[in-house]
């Protein structure tokens, strides 16, 4: 390094640390994909039926006991919200901008799963039902 902060390369030493760190992120960005393509657990399937069973679960107790798992359906969703796109992984446009618990449920799990059961038509068939003597409705 000269008197006037020049490497060798003729570089100041902030523009080589630059550069570092250019060739950082490029190799960063080259290496994340095929670690995010190895869990399965962040793909739209497997967090819909994730947050189906953490709905389930905070029907039967204290929101406070599911923090763990909420933080982690909150990873795996931020994963897949990068990797497909919100609306593909049932989240909202808009992210999150609070800590708390309640908003975090509401926004990971309440929403996502209320919005897609109510594109979900229910049908029933008597014919389905065991035991019954009715005939089949069409």
């Amino acid at each position: 390094m000269d008197t006037h902060g020049n490497s060798s390369l003729g570089l100041p030493a902030a523009a080589q640390w630059a550069l570092c760190l250019a060739a950082a992120g490029i190799l960063f960005l080259t290496l994340a994909p095929a670690s995010r393509a190895e869990n399965p657990d962040a793909q739209p399937q497997a967090l819909s039926k994730q947050r189906a069973a953490l709905y389930l679960q905070a029907t039967r107790g204290p929101l406070a006991n599911l923090e763990s798992d909420l933080n982690r359906l909150a990873l795996l969703s931020e994963t897949c919200r990068v990797e497909y796109g919100a609306q593909a992984c049932g989240l909202s446009d808009k992210p999150l901008e609070s800590a708390k618990l309640e908003e975090r449920y509401a926004y990971y799990v309440k929403q996502p799963v209320e919005a897609n059961s109510k594109g979900q038509e229910l049908k029933i068939h008597r014919r389905n039902w065991a035991g019954s003597s009715a005939p089949a409705s069409r």
